[in-house]
């Protein structure tokens, strides 16, 4: 009897082995940090700031109706920020960190502070897991106003650098039926506070990033080879399972469990093209 993989079973394998990295890389002292370019995140505008706001973490208040004026992602407010900004902000530069986490809460619905809720039916992801930040590495020497992309970073997190009380900041959130629960989640809350594996991070970022690359401006020289051999792997790939989808669509075996679990859409592109095949 044959048995095809799920995604279900794609997911546990990806997670189990994201748990294997991680306690490899706290077991042999390794940085593990993760890029993301184009990035569509939205969660420093809609939670981190709010949460902060209403919990007098900010050193400057911010109301609802400032921040829905706001650019949609991350990315763009920190980009616009830095352009319109430019002899104030100039790159290469990095925002806080904050815990992974803020992406799953939302400020208190009853407004108090010092609680939080979580996002979607009450749920707060991991905390103290993963911290995120914004950078922006490169600007063009001939004009400051041309700058790289603002890029999404994450870092795993080092007890032994950020399990500080400096470190820590702890809500509350209150559950349907009214048990409260604590929530730790590591916030560098401004730019005084040290932040040794930020500084390194950057540091080699910094280093990583190509100036001789045109499409890579302000990117991650590594990630972008690394990227690139992908593609063409993926591009090889594809012939193998296109030739495996035609192979499981001509057999007679399969015929009507195909026919019937197919859309419409596929239905007529196959009829389509077989007729476009006939001319």
């Amino acid at each position: 009897e044959e048995h095809w993989l799920t995604t279900l079973d794609l997911a546990f394998l990806t997670l189990f082995t994201l748990h294997m990295l991680m306690e490899e890389c706290w077991n042999r002292r390794i940085l593990l940090i993760g890029i993301t370019k184009d990035t569509a995140a939205r969660d420093f505008k809609r939670q981190l700031l709010p949460i902060m706001h209403n919990n007098d973490l900010l050193s400057a208040p911010i109301s609802q109706e400032a921040l829905e004026k706001l650019p949609n992602t991350d990315r763009m407010i920190l980009q616009s920020a830095s352009i319109l900004n430019a002899e104030k902000i100039q790159p290469p530069w990095c925002l806080i960190e904050y815990d992974s986490a803020f992406r799953t809460m939302i400020p208190d619905k009853k407004g108090r502070k010092g609680y939080v809720s979580g996002a979607i039916k009450n749920k707060i992801g991991l905390e103290r897991v993963f911290l995120k930040t914004y950078v922006q590495l490169s600007q063009a020497k001939t004009d400051p106003m041309l700058r790289s992309n603002v890029l999404l970073v994450d870092r795993l997190v080092y007890p032994e650098y950020d399990y500080k009380p400096e470190h820590l900041v702890e809500f509350w959130n209150e559950l349907s039926d009214g048990t409260k629960e604590p929530v730790e989640v590591i916030l560098y809350i401004n730019k005084d506070v040290p932040n040794k594996l930020q500084d390194l991070m950057m540091s080699i970022l910094i280093a990583m990033a190509p100036s001789n690359i045109p499409e890579a401006f302000g990117h991650n020289t590594p990630l972008f080879i690394a990227d690139k051999i992908a593609k063409w792997n993926y591009s090889q790939f594809k012939r193998v399972v296109d030739t495996t989808a035609e192979w499981l669509l001509n057999n007679h075996k399969l015929r009507k469990f195909v026919f019937y679990m197919s859309t419409f859409r596929e239905r007529r592109a196959i009829i389509e093209a077989a007729r476009r095949e006939q001319i």
